[in-house]
């Protein structure tokens, strides 16, 4: 959480409120909103009961939440696409994917980020404990623009790199 996302945000969509907090204790009111949206963020929490337990606080009790990630099953460490040109063979390669691991992810120059993977599982029970039910799962296979610019994905366009998951408390 930022002040340029905050500003940059403001820019482009006007409208809504804005504001920065830990997605733990966003100091919203209790019962006060209609919906949640958390778009690629959860897998930077690191205390991820915490974050479930202020969208169930803050949202009310016929709210939704929308939860996206960068896809639990390519994003376990040691995961990618393999292009065996000894065998003649492509695949994607999945690394420990049933442990919660973390890691600090280097996204610019003095810009760091936890990491942290875990299963599929863990967001599903995370919701379910918090009296959600899930109405959606989308699991998007990755656009066309993204495998016209990256040709040699061309083969993982069956390979989703997105969990979506559409929740009712």
């Amino acid at each position: 959480p930022t002040h340029a996302q905050i500003r940059t945000a403001i820019e482009r969509a006007g409208g809504p409120e804005y504001f920065q907090a830990e997605a733990g204790a966003t100091g919203i009111a209790s019962g006060s909103m209609d919906a949640a949206l958390a778009c690629l963020v959860f897998e930077h929490i690191t205390d991820l009961d915490a974050a479930f337990d202020e969208v169930a606080r803050v949202l009310r009790p016929t709210g939704r939440f929308v939860l996206l990630l960068n896809h639990p099953l390519t994003q376990a460490p040691g995961s990618a696409w393999v292009d065996d040109h000894i065998m003649g063979e492509q695949y994607y390669r999945i690394g420990p994917y049933l442990e919660t691991l973390m890691w600090i992810e280097k996204i610019a120059a003095g810009i760091e980020l936890p990491y942290v993977h875990r299963p599929f599982s863990e967001y599903v029970n995370g919701l379910t404990t918090r009296g959600f039910t899930i109405e959606r799962i989308l699991e998007p296979a990755p656009a066309p623009s993204y495998l016209k610019a990256a040709a040699e994905y061309e083969h993982t366009a069956s390979i989703p790199r997105v969990l979506g998951i559409i929740s009712r408390r």
